[in-house]
């Protein structure tokens, strides 16, 4: 029985547009965000969706609640889908942080299955509990259509190595507020029908951060 799922990246923060590290900090959206937001309620408003699960962080919460704003539905919280703790990198400049923890840095944009930031998690602890919290979710509805809400690397750690070995996953963070569609069946096989697509916001409302500008987020 196949299972749709939309995964969401969270609407932007000033953070993102700051180039700060934000992981387990609780930033809520900004300006931009929020309109982000309002247009994946647009998007989603005639998708008959019967769950939207997201992380308890509160940019992921309110684009949760922006998907739902049509919707006959109120947000599922779930810890797991949560992103990435950065540790000591958490609130501090990319720029800044390529300075102090160059090394890191390089994982991150390059290797990012060998990132692990000092105090904090690694890549490979994220995709476990991420991933985990994926098939829990998609075990539990059977056939239905679901969105799932979560975070740039959280989502590079699980869709982003659907169908390779972890090892080769590729730095292609999805862009925020973007919607990637999955379907799985109940073998756990899947296919992913688009990804990273941001048809539903317009030219002034969408955000790639320069940082990744290296890379495109093409999952497929």
């Amino acid at each position: 029985m196949k299972t749709t799922v939309y995964f969401i990246r969270h609407g932007t923060t000033e953070s993102n547009i700051g180039g700060r590290f934000q992981g387990k900090s609780d930033i809520p959206l900004g300006e931009t965000g929020l309109k982000q937001a309002a247009c994946l309620g647009e998007r989603f408003a005639s998708v008959p969706l019967d769950a939207v699960y997201t992380s308890p962080l509160k940019r992921a919460r309110q684009t949760a609640e922006g998907v739902c704003a049509r919707l006959p539905l109120q947000p599922i919280l779930c810890e797991d889908l949560r992103e990435i703790d950065g540790g000591v990198l958490e609130g501090r400049t990319n720029e800044d942080n390529i300075r102090d923890y160059p090394e890191t840095m390089e994982a991150f944009r390059h290797n990012p299955s060998a990132f692990a930031p000092l105090q904090g998690e690694s890549a490979r602890q994220v995709h476990d509990r991420v991933m985990a919290a994926v098939r829990q979710i998609v075990q539990d509805n059977p056939g239905k259509r679901i969105a799932i809400v979560s975070h740039g690397f959280a989502l590079l750690c699980s869709v982003g190595c659907l169908g390779i070995p972890f090892e080769q996953l590729r730095p292609n963070i999805l862009a925020n507020a973007s919607v990637t569609c999955v379907t799985f069946e109940a073998d756990g096989s899947h296919e992913i029908l688009f990804a990273n697509d941001q048809s539903h916001l317009p030219e002034d409302c969408r955000f790639y951060s320069p940082f990744w500008k290296e890379n495109t987020a093409d999952i497929r």
